[in-house]
C-alpha cells in the first residue's frame, strides 16, 4: 500500500505549478516579442534555418546598400559628363565659327576667349565630388585631387583604376571611370605636315600652270595651283604660295600658313585623308619654291582635352586656321558621350539588380517569418489555457493543502 505524505503532495503540487508557470512564462514572452522561436532549444531545426535565413538577407542589405552607393556616385559622374559634353559641344560650333578667313583678329580673339572660359569650366567640372567628397575621376585614389595645372602643364594626379562594389553574389560594377582615359588620353585627327623651306633664288621665277601640284588625300587626286607671276624676292614667292595654295583648299584640303620663323617658310597641313602629295616639275624647282616633290603621311597622337582647348584659343588669338581642332574637339566629345554610354548601361544595370535583390529578399523574409514569428491566434488560445490550468492547480493545492484527518474527528 502507498503512502502519500504531506511532503510528496507539496513537491508535486509545486513543482507542476513551476513548470506551468513556466510555460506560461514562456508564451507571455513569445507574444511580446512575436517570435515562436526564442531560443535554439525551442526548435533546434527552425533555429538553424533561421540563422542561415538571416545571414542571406543581411548579405543582400549590404548588397542594396552598396547599390545605394553606385547610384549616388554613378548618377553625379553622369550629370559631370552630361555638362562636359555640352560644354565640348559649344567649343565645337565656335571653332567651326573661328574657322572663317573673314573674321578679324579681334573677332578670333573673342572667340578664343570665350574657349578658355570653357576650358577653366570643364576642368573644375573634371575635378568634380560625389556626395562623399571623394573625387569622382581619380580612380584609387579618391582622396586626390585628379587634375591639376601648374607651369602650362596639365597633370593627372589619379591612377588608372575602377573600384568596384558587389551587388549581387556573382556580381560587381564599377563605381566611376579614371580621368586618364576620360580626359587625357584622347586621340587628335590624323593631320599631315609638310614644312615648305625658303625659296633660295633672290629672285624667284615665274610658274607655268600644272607645275606644281597639290594631293590633299581626300580623293580628288592632284590640284594644279596655277600660274605664280614672277616674284621680286623670296618673301613676295612665299606669300604667292600661300595664297594659291589656300585658294584650292576647298578641292585639296590642304591649308598653308606663313611662319614668322624662319622667315619666308610655310607650314602646309591636312586633316584627315591619305596624306599629302606635292609634285613640282617644269619652271618650278626647290630653288624658286622651297617645295620637294614628295608625299606625307598622316600621323595620329593623344593629348588631353584641357591641352587640345589650350591649343585651339592659341592658334585663333595667332589668327591661324583652326579646322584640324574640330576633328580634335569631336574626338575628345565622342570619348566623354562613350564614357557616358557605360555610366548609363551601370546604372540601368543596378536598378534591375536592385529590383532582383528586393524580391529575393521579400521571399527570405518570408520564409524567415514562417520559421521564426508567431502564430497569434494559436498562441493567445494556448496563453489562456495554460492560465487556466495554472489558477486551477493553485486551487486545487490550496483545498488539497488545507485538509486534515483532525477536521474528521
Amino acid at each position: 500500500m502507498l503512502r502519500i505524505s504531506t511532503q510528496m503532495i507539496t513537491e508535486r503540487s509545486l513543482s507542476s505549478m513551476l513548470r506551468q508557470q513556466s510555460e506560461l512564462n514562456d508564451t507571455q514572452q513569445q507574444l511580446s516579442t512575436g517570435r515562436r522561436v526564442l531560443t535554439p532549444s525551442d526548435d533546434p531545426a527552425s533555429a538553424s534555418r533561421v540563422l542561415g535565413l538571416n545571414r542571406a538577407v543581411d548579405t543582400l542589405s549590404q548588397y542594396q546598400s552598396n547599390i545605394d552607393r553606385l547610384t549616388s556616385r554613378l548618377e553625379t559622374e553622369e550629370g559631370a559628363l552630361d555638362g562636359i559634353t555640352n560644354l565640348l559641344q559649344r567649343v565645337r560650333e565656335l571653332t567651326v565659327e573661328g574657322n572663317n578667313d573673314v573674321l578679324t583678329t579681334l573677332d578670333k580673339s573673342a572667340i578664343a576667349s570665350e574657349i578658355r572660359q570653357i576650358g577653366d569650366q570643364l576642368f573644375s567640372m573634371a575635378n568634380s565630388r560625389d556626395s562623399g567628397g571623394e573625387y569622382v575621376f581619380a580612380g584609387y585614389q579618391s582622396g586626390t585631387r585628379p587634375f591639376s595645372y601648374d607651369l602650362g602643364v596639365y597633370s593627372y594626379n589619379g591612377d588608372g583604376g575602377q573600384r568596384e562594389l558587389q551587388i549581387a553574389s556573382d556580381r560587381t560594377v564599377a563605381d566611376g571611370d579614371n580621368g586618364f582615359d576620360t580626359f587625357m588620353n584622347i586621340a587628335t585627327g590624323p593631320i599631315a605636315t609638310v614644312n615648305v623651306a625658303a625659296p633660295t633664288d633672290p629672285a624667284p621665277a615665274a610658274i607655268t600652270a600644272g607645275d606644281i601640284t597639290i594631293d590633299g588625300g581626300n580623293g580628288n587626286g592632284a590640284i594644279s595651283i596655277g600660274a605664280l607671276p614672277l616674284a621680286a624676292n623670296p618673301t613676295q614667292r612665299a606669300v604667292q604660295l600661300r595664297d594659291a595654295i589656300n585658294a584650292i583648299s576647298g578641292q585639296t584640303g590642304v591649308r598653308a600658313e606663313s611662319n614668322t620663323a624662319p622667315p619666308d617658310t610655310l607650314t602646309l597641313t591636312a586633316v584627315g585623308g591619305t596624306g599629302v602629295t606635292v609634285n613640282i616639275a617644269g619652271t618650278a624647282t626647290t630653288a624658286n619654291t622651297g617645295l620637294t616633290t614628295g608625299a606625307t603621311a598622316p600621323v595620329t597622337s593623344k593629348r588631353s582635352v584641357f591641352e587640345t582647348l589650350d591649343l585651339l584659343a592659341a592658334d585663333l588669338e595667332a589668327g591661324k586656321s583652326v579646322d584640324r581642332y574640330i576633328t580634335d574637339v569631336q574626338l575628345a566629345m565622342d570619348n566623354v558621350i562613350e564614357v557616358r554610354t557605360t555610366v548609363g548601361g551601370r546604372l540601368n544595370s543596378i536598378e534591375e539588380q536592385q529590383t532582383v535583390n528586393e524580391d529575393l529578399k521579400l521571399n527570405l523574409e518570408i520564409h524567415r517569418s514562417e520559421e521564426r514569428d508567431l502564430d497569434y491566434t494559436e498562441a493567445i488560445s494556448r496563453f489562456e489555457s495554460q492560465m487556466t490550468a495554472l489558477q486551477a492547480a493553485q486551487q486545487a493545492y490550496v483545498k488539497v493543502k488545507g485538509l486534515s484527518l483532525f477536521n474528521y474527528l
